[in-house]
């Protein structure tokens, strides 16, 4: 295997605290089939041991090991609660999936628990995506747009998908017909990027937000769920301020915390979960 010397790096936290699907746990290490092949990856220590079914993997890029981690830490460590999210997971960083599967995913958590959007999401992989061989065993990719196309509304609801089958269908067809694409979703600004995304069928403010914050590097995205919520009630009550819509919640998150407001949401969502 690979080898890659890493600093101020956790790949358990970093893919266990709820950031990603698109990474299952196998052996001593976790499993990506969504990256157009499969990449494995474990680690021990400061090195992470890596292997690919195919071609080269930027194992850098996965998991923003280029982002300044500890002076993230210290522009956001400004409170007593982020204080002791931090010291929770400190080698915690912001995943970087790719666009489609990472939209899908986060469409099929809409309302719903984690392993009940790990079974959807493999689900969607068995049935539409590409088959790759490693090691002997047999992995699926999640779907690309075009295959993804390909799937019938009567062929999502055999999925047990629900409602969020009409998500899916037209997102897909959107993304299909060039609506709205990742290159150009990357050249806009945070708020217009996320306005985009938002006029995807189903997709609304917190969807938008996890896929502006675990793909497209926007670190300043601050998406709030239930966990996130129930934080903001009991440690940020100045968020709610100016009012308790969406919108206003996330646009006092991100100016409190600044520009790597996701940053802080992520570690104030593994802590929460975690000890709550």
């Amino acid at each position: 295997m690979n080898e890659l010397k890493v600093n101020h790096f956790d790949l358990k936290d970093t893919i266990e605290c709820g950031q990603t699907f698109c990474w299952i746990k196998e052996g001593e290490g976790y499993i990506n089939s969504d990256v157009g092949q499969v990449v494995y990856v474990e680690q021990d220590g400061n090195k992470l041991r890596y292997d690919s079914s195919s071609g080269k993997v930027d194992i850098r890029e996965l998991f923003r090991l280029a982002d300044p981690l500890p002076e993230i830490q210290k522009e956001i460590m400004i409170d007593k609660m982020m204080k002791d999210s931090i010291s929770f997971a400190p080698g915690l960083r912001i995943i970087k999936d790719p666009f489609f599967p990472c939209l899908i995913s986060f469409i099929c958590s809409i309302r719903n628990n984690i392993p009940s959007i790990r079974r959807l999401t493999q689900s969607l992989r068995e049935k539409y995506g590409s088959i790759y061989k490693f090691r002997e065993k047999t992995y699926y990719g999640m779907p690309t747009p075009k295959q993804m196309s390909k799937a019938t509304i009567r062929e999502l609801d055999s999925l047990r998908l629900g409602w969020r089958k009409h998500f899916i269908k037209h997102t897909t067809e959107s993304i299909i017909s060039g609506e709205v694409t990742p290159e150009h979703l990357k050249e806009l600004e945070y708020e217009e990027a996320h306005e985009l995304l938002k006029s995807l069928h189903g997709v609304g403010d917190k969807v938008a937000d996890c896929v502006c914050l675990f793909s497209l590097g926007f670190l300043e995205a601050f998406p709030i769920d239930v966990w996130i919520e129930r934080v903001i009630q009991k440690q940020y009550g100045i968020f709610t301020a100016t009012g308790n819509s969406y919108t206003k919640k996330s646009k006092a998150a991100r100016e409190y915390f600044g520009s790597y407001a996701g940053y802080a949401q992520e570690y104030l969502y593994y802590f929460s979960r975690s000890t709550f």
